[in-house]
């Protein structure tokens, strides 16, 4: 079986973004089969303004993107982009949105506009509204168990299995009182017609 590649990124003009992205891919080093997207010596994809491509373009399984969005259930952007300027493919497995409004359908309808439809649909997860700073702490122990979980189930059902065990970790036991239950799983299938 194949290491799964995984890419971490996050907008340059976010130190914060940035920080807590490090703090993701730095827990990525210690996983077998992991191959850390661009290299292990620069774990963190930082995204200038107008360039989210760079990111969703990706050849990854896994993509993690801590950022900004836009206030309001319908966001214009991500990663400093505007959304309807996007238009690499969507080729990754998984995509797991640390951002408000992640979840929101017009992010979902961005999506799969630039998801070829001849793949399965995108596994994502990602907030259904406001999210705080402080919600990083479940990408570490999420990505750990979906990246050393089964590999056999489809994507999305690997992200609905990751979330609940990372939430019965240990580490997560501190952090009962926030409302995970906005982060929400969907599966996104492709609109992008290729020739």
């Amino acid at each position: 079986m194949r290491n799964l590649r995984v890419l971490v990124a996050a907008p340059a003009r976010s130190p914060r973004c940035q920080a807590d992205a490090r703090r993701v891919a730095a827990r990525l080093t210690y996983l077998r089969g992991v191959n850390s997207v661009p290299s292990p010596t620069q774990p963190v994809l930082i995204v200038p303004p107008g360039a989210a491509d760079r990111a969703l373009g990706a050849d990854v399984d896994v993509l993690y993107i801590c950022a900004h969005s836009y206030p309001g259930p319908d966001p214009e952007g991500l990663l400093d982009t505007d959304l309807a300027s996007l238009n690499s493919p969507l080729t990754a497995k998984a995509l797991i949105l640390d951002t408000c409004w992640g979840a929101a359908p017009t992010v979902r309808r961005a999506l799969a506009a630039l998801r070829p439809a001849h793949l399965p649909p995108l596994a994502l997860l990602a907030c259904a509204g406001p999210a705080p700073f402080d919600h990083h702490i479940l990408a570490g122990p999420l990505l750990e168990a979906l990246l050393t979980g089964p590999r056999t189930d489809p994507w999305h059902q690997r992200l609905a299995a990751a979330k609940a065990t990372a939430l019965t970790t240990a580490e997560m036991a501190a952090h009962t009182r926030r409302d995970w239950a906005r982060w929400q799983i969907h599966s996104v299938p492709g609109t992008r017609i290729t020739p």
